[in-house]
């Protein structure tokens, strides 16, 4: 991390808030159509999300927004609480830190994809709705948290949003 400490403003989080919406919408719209196939697919997909927070949590040791406010992961995790319950008296540790990340990329983007197969046999119009949902969400959520984030330099996340923005510069 090699910015200052930034500290949120109400303007910050509201445009948070703002971008939640359709990530509400998409989570709480796949869920109600992923109930409507045997439970366990629901299940599965509830426990994609609830493995993300473990690892974000693994992620939050060391960040300075630990426990406060913070956009995590584009935005929809829990991982700034639980890293303080989960990892309470754990320190910053890089390998930690990288085991942590990558198992979160990986199971961020298996939750992303995991209701894809059941949203199209539903109805293949629900697959461009989703999918144009999580766009949204990430449209809205990294322009305006991502620059501002005091670990944007380490968060995979922050680290995206970043490669972006020099790609887009040229």
């Amino acid at each position: 991390m090699n910015s200052p400490i930034y500290n949120w403003t109400a303007k910050d989080k509201f445009l948070y808030a703002l971008s939640m919406i359709p990530f509400i919408a998409l989570f709480v719209g796949t869920l109600y159509i992923l109930s409507g196939y045997p439970v366990f697919i629901a299940a599965g997909w509830i426990i994609l999300y609830l493995i993300v927070n473990v690892f974000q949590a693994g992620c939050c040791v060391g960040c300075p927004y630990r426990g406060k406010y913070c956009p995590a992961f584009v935005g929809v995790y829990l991982g700034n609480l639980l890293s303080g319950i989960i990892y309470k008296n754990r320190e910053y540790d890089a390998k930690f830190f990288e085991r942590n990340a990558a198992g979160g990329e990986i199971t961020l983007t298996l939750f992303f994809l995991f209701p894809l197969y059941w949203l199209f046999i539903s109805n293949w119009g629900y697959v461009p709705i989703y999918l144009g949902l999580v766009v949204l969400h990430i449209i809205l959520f990294m322009p305006t948290q991502c620059p501002k984030c005091s670990y944007n330099e380490t968060c995979p996340g922050g680290k995206a949003y970043q490669n972006y923005r020099k790609l887009f510069r040229k």
